[in-house]
């Protein structure tokens, strides 16, 4: 393909992506993810002054597990549309879709057409990745970086140590966006010294020493840790078999369908039940086609392999299998590394079945794309027919009406202060613990209103917990303190006006 056509062919390929992305625009409610609302709230706290704090609280936490660098790309549109959560879900969006041409470049050195344009057509069709892209999620913010990071240290060579330093900043800034971005940061470090290029290492390590002593210093003025109190806090505990056992159960969980499935969105569905035994083999040989690409990849000291390696030992070392370690998205940062090597299994399992044979080869490839590709198109369109937040708590349910009718400066007792706090618009507390009792809890913290609702999960459920159902007992045997305000009975959501004594 020419220059020019594979140009035009990336740029229908944004357009493609940017289309599936709008149309599954809404499919994830704000605040479902609640990562994403935690990002918000940061978010407002910066933009605000007021530090780098859960500002929801009516005594403000500070913030010790996540990093600044997302909130800190959001800031400046919270103040522009303030309260407008879908104007940051375009941010988002916008990363994502310059990403694509970052994969494209990126890889345009390293593969030849037409295997560049399929890669990038994988990539930008993926349905994971287009899903992430429209959630205020840090997802596509890190690949964003990640791959500006790999792209820029191409330029590098030993007269431009400018061309370093930036790499360098936007390795750390990466880091600071998802603390997995460590493996970035180590990567660059093992690949200067395997290359012996001891004076880059000198200035690189500096970089870091100065970037991470400032954010040490940061988090233990705030009673944190060095890095993130949550990651070390998974990093450091357990003895040597135990990590042994999280690693084992972790690759075992992305090696059943997670790892493949990410690639080629086809597991999960009916068929995968009727036919379980061909989506096994299905799934062997997407492993084998992986694994055939990297033995056959003529590794090079190269930093994107080094970094596969360390990014990969993190997610099967560093999270625990008890707390739901194995997850599609912790691979979305290295999706394009893995369509690189699935693609370069397919080229040398193609190029020697049909050694002979360019014509065969060359329609066998696209006879691959084209399935997969439908695929991936199907099932973007089902997300959009059917979309997950039909099947999770729907968290506007009696936060609507609080955001509506309740004083700005209204204090809301809700079970999920963080997610429902971009719904209600309000200060927002948890409920009571340990048999605290309810009306000493209620004056002492100030609390105007209770929201009644079943906890967040999906597939969601009318069920009311034990705590909450006892709480609920309380209100509606005292009409005269806790005012009726808004009942859903249908989602088994109430909302109550509470006058005090």
């Amino acid at each position: 393909m020419s220059q020019r056509n594979s140009n035009l062919f990336v740029m229908g390929l944004i357009l493609a992506s940017a289309a599936l992305a709008i149309l599954r625009f809404d499919s994830l409610q704000i605040g479902t993810s609640y990562d994403d609302a935690k990002y918000i709230i940061l978010a407002e706290s910066l933009a605000s002054g007021q530090g780098y704090e859960l500002i929801n609280f009516p005594r403000p936490q500070i913030e010790r597990n996540f990093p600044p660098g997302w909130p800190l790309v959001l800031a400046p549109f919270t103040l522009a549309f303030p309260k407008n959560y879908d104007a940051l879900k375009v941010v988002s969006l916008v990363l994502w879709l310059v990403s694509i041409l970052w994969v494209y470049k990126l890889f345009s050195k390293r593969l030849n057409s037409p295997y560049l344009e399929i890669l990038t057509a994988l990539v930008a069709l993926n349905p994971l990745l287009i899903g992430t892209s429209v959630t205020v999620m840090s997802e596509s913010a890190y690949l964003f970086f990640s791959l500006l990071a790999l792209l820029t240290f191409d330029k590098v060579d030993d007269k431009k140590l400018g061309w370093l330093i930036l790499a360098a900043i936007l390795a750390f800034y990466t880091q600071q966006v998802r603390t997995i971005g460590i493996a970035l940061i180590a990567s660059l470090l093992i690949l200067l010294l395997l290359k012996r290029r001891f004076k880059d290492l000198s200035f690189v390590a500096a970089l870091f020493v100065i970037g991470f002593l400032i954010q040490a210093g940061i988090n233990l003025r705030n009673g944190g840790t060095v890095i993130s109190s949550g990651y070390e806090a998974q990093v450091l505990s357990g003895s040597m078999i135990e990590k042994a056992g999280q690693v084992w159960s972790n690759a075992s969980g992305y090696l059943n369908q997670v790892l493949a499935g990410s690639l080629i969105p086809i597991f999960g569905t009916r068929l995968d039940t009727m036919f379980s035994w061909l989506f096994l083999l299905l799934n062997i040989a997407i492993l084998f086609l992986l694994v055939l690409g990297m033995l056959t990849t003529k590794l090079k000291f190269e930093w994107m392999h080094i970094y596969f390696v360390i990014y990969m030992a993190g997610i099967l070392a560093f999270w625990n299998p008890q707390v739901g370690s194995v997850k599609a998205r912790f691979l979305t940062p290295i999706l394009p590394l893995l369509y690189f090597y699935f693609l370069r299994g397919v080229q040398w399992l193609l190029s020697t079945l049909f050694t002979q044979n360019t014509t065969t080869t060359t329609r066998s490839l696209f006879a691959v794309t084209l399935f997969i590709s439908v695929v991936m198109i199907a099932r973007n369109l089902q997300d959009w027919r059917s979309p997950i937040r039909e099947q999770m708590t729907d968290l506007s349910i009696g936060a609507s009406w609080v955001a509506e009718n309740a004083p700005a400066d209204a204090l809301v007792m809700v079970n999920e202060p963080v997610p429902a706090y971009v719904h209600v618009q309000r200060k927002t507390i948890n409920f009571p613990k340990n048999g605290q009792d309810l009306q000493q809890y209620l004056d002492n913290q100030g609390i105007d209103y209770i929201i009644i609702a079943p906890l967040l999960q999906s597939p969601k459920s009318t069920e009311l917990t034990k705590d909450v159902k006892e709480i609920l007992l309380i209100l509606e045997t005292s009409p005269e303190i806790f005012v009726p305000a808004f009942e859903d009975s249908e989602n088994n959501v109430r909302v109550y006006g509470y006058k005090g004594q």
